[in-house]
């Protein structure tokens, strides 16, 4: 390096070494945080899914609950309404709906209670 210079001439060299190596690995490093931000977005997304699937169980648990109190409680037609409102497009409905069609021959073939 340049004798002239009030600066060291091993510590030029050593900052233009650093200099070279930082430009030189910038590249790699960029590529590697960005390979960190994608993984860790997808590990979010996972999640966030999974949370997704758990409060669906738990509304189908409660609709489940409910409707099962309102065939205790009242006439099975009316539980089948208030399932259809909860789950209108869920297949869920059409089970549900399936159910009904059953429950109505069931009742259609007992005997009457007067007679």
């Amino acid at each position: 390096m340049a004798d002239e210079s009030t600066v060291n001439s091993q510590i030029t060299d050593a900052v233009t070494q650093v200099n070279e190596t930082i430009a030189g690995a910038s590249g790699s490093q960029a590529r590697a945080l960005a390979d960190q931000v994608m993984a860790h977005a997808v590990g979010l997304a996972m999640q966030n899914a999974v949370a997704q699937q758990q409060q669906a169980y738990i509304l189908r648990n409660a609709v489940t609950t409910a409707a099962a109190r309102a065939i205790l409680q009242s006439s099975p037609e009316e539980a089948l309404r208030f399932a259809r409102e909860v789950l209108s497009s869920d297949d869920v409905a059409q089970t549900l709906e399936r159910l009904g069609e059953v429950m109505s021959g069931v009742q259609a073939r007992q005997p009457s209670k007067g007679g």
